[in-house]
């Protein structure tokens, strides 16, 4: 991924687009930030989780919870919808000890 083809993004911006404050629900995966507002009804996983991750890094997550198979078809389907870089944007969650 050439992150100089894509705008940086404070994580203020990002913070913003949370659902509530601002409508477009925006996620951070590997400092990659998605607008998943128009995937949110064909998320295979349900809204409630990308809105719960909204304005956030959910990284871990997505690693633990997709696995490598099904990263390959995922990584596909968040290629269109990405709609800058960042740093520094927080996970609200502790990682387990158990996921790698």
């Amino acid at each position: 991924m050439n992150k100089t083809v894509l705008p940086f993004i404070t994580p203020e911006v990002i913070s913003q687009r949370n659902g509530a404050d601002h409508p477009e629900i925006w996620l951070v995966v590997d400092n990659i930030v998605y607008d998943c507002t128009s995937f949110l009804s064909r998320h295979p996983g349900g809204e409630a989780v990308l809105i719960r991750f909204a304005g956030f890094d959910c990284s871990w997550q997505y690693h633990a919870i997709h696995g490598e198979r099904r990263k390959v078809f995922a990584n596909k389907s968040l290629e269109k919808l990405r709609v800058g870089w960042t740093e520094g944007v927080e996970n609200p969650y502790s990682k387990p000890e158990w996921v790698e």
